[in-house]
């Protein structure tokens, strides 16, 4: 059900300044900014501000995690049902992205978020003499996804053996 961590959201007192200050900071604009939210896209994990944290400059506000799922009121609702509180109901904020949240029966709040601006690839490679094979998930923005499957037809490739070598090429250059 969970695919993977998704976002991280921080409370502000002051939208327009906090946005100010990690663009500076991410060197990119915001890929989702409206009044009620910013979000930006960092390394394929989203980084979000939402107003209404603690005036008081300097001290540690409380953050929400939303983890990746497939279908978000689907999620919400095993989630229910698997015991967990209503804490916000699923909603659609815009851009096709749906967010909700319960309480965990430890008293947790764990959120669950639907985003088609993050799309997630599967590549395995096939096992061959030397061991098992390899599986791995990847998180692509949609913009980068596009690219790729214009490199995996360029190359004669299906998507995921186009990914699984340019995540593998990139590993071994990160390690050399």
């Amino acid at each position: 059900m969970l695919q993977g961590l998704r976002s991280q959201i921080y409370q502000v007192a002051d939208l327009a300044a906090a946005k100010a200050w990690y663009t500076e900071l991410l060197g990119t604009p915001p890929y989702f900014d409206e009044s009620f939210y910013v979000g930006f896209n960092v390394g394929g994990y989203e980084l979000g501000l939402q107003p209404g944290g603690d005036p008081d400059a300097g001290q540690a506000k409380d953050a929400a995690t939303y983890w990746s799922v497939p279908d978000a009121d689907a999620a919400h609702a095993r989630l229910l049902a698997l015991g967990a509180a209503e804490y916000q109901p699923v909603q659609d904020v815009g851009g096709g992205i749906k967010l909700g949240a319960v309480i965990d029966p430890q008293g947790n709040v764990l959120g669950v978020i639907q985003n088609p601006h993050f799309v997630a690839a599967q590549a395995q490679t096939e096992a061959d003499e030397s061991g098992p094979g390899l599986t791995f998930s990847l998180h692509i923005p949609q913009t980068v996804l596009g690219q790729a499957r214009a490199g995996a037809r360029s190359a004669g490739v299906s998507l995921a053996e186009y990914v699984g070598e340019c995540a593998l090429d990139g590993l071994y250059r990160g390690y050399r």
